[in-house]
């Protein structure tokens, strides 16, 4: 039985994009870092609209509805963010893997984070090898403050993720899942947020980019 109560919204282009603008659709688990995190950068011909949790209905069916519910175009992308603290915990596995499989079925992407999306975020920061013993989004968000001095989800600050910080964050991120392989319920830390960056750039022109973003090309 399908997940997705089917009741478009439409949803707008940024005016005078051009015709070729690709648009990325992320439907998260969170309210507030996804969405201004993606809101600091400015990428030629690609638009990223990210669709948080307003509701408190965080479980991976929930998000994978409201990604559902936007009208969007054939070869526009469609991923999830999502945390394995919130989708594996408290018996929510088995509706997590279903929404997984129902992703997949519907040609969306899948981007966790494990144990959350802080972690991402500690990679524009730190190396691999600091961030594996982290085992809860309180133990991020407490190592991000020791970092940043100060860390407030509610109110990221452009300054602390900056352009020049997601190629190292990207390397970081991609070798801690290489050895986690592609499972639904990574074993180790990791971030797959990556892959949605990768995604995004390869979508690109890199003679359009800014310098530091032309490195995913080299």
């Amino acid at each position: 039985m399908s997940l997705v109560n089917r009741k478009p919204r439409p949803l707008s282009r940024e005016e005078g994009s051009p015709r070729d603008t690709r648009l990325f659709i992320v439907a998260c688990d969170d309210t507030y870092a996804p969405q201004q995190y993606f809101n600091f950068f400015r990428i030629p011909r690609i638009q990223i609209h990210v669709v948080p949790t307003e509701d408190g209905t965080s479980a991976a069916k929930h998000v994978l509805n409201r990604l559902h519910q936007i009208e969007h175009e054939e070869d526009d992308e469609l991923w999830m963010l999502l945390d394995t603290d919130h989708c594996i915990n408290d018996g929510h596995f088995e509706g997590f893997i279903q929404a997984l499989e129902e992703a997949r079925q519907t040609r969306v992407s899948v981007a966790l984070s494990k144990p959350c999306f802080e972690l991402w975020l500690l990679l524009h920061h730190a190396e691999q090898s600091e961030v594996t013993q982290i085992e809860t989004a309180k133990d991020a968000e407490s190592e991000l403050r020791k970092i940043l001095g100060s860390y407030n989800k509610r109110l990221l600050r452009g300054e602390h993720f900056p352009e020049e910080a997601i190629f190292p964050a990207c390397n970081r991120a991609r070798q801690l899942d290489e050895p986690t392989g592609d499972t639904d319920r990574p074993k180790t830390n990791t971030s797959r947020v990556y892959r949605l960056w990768e995604s995004i750039l390869s979508k690109s022109t890199p003679a359009q980019l800014p310098d530091s973003f032309r490195k995913f090309f080299e």
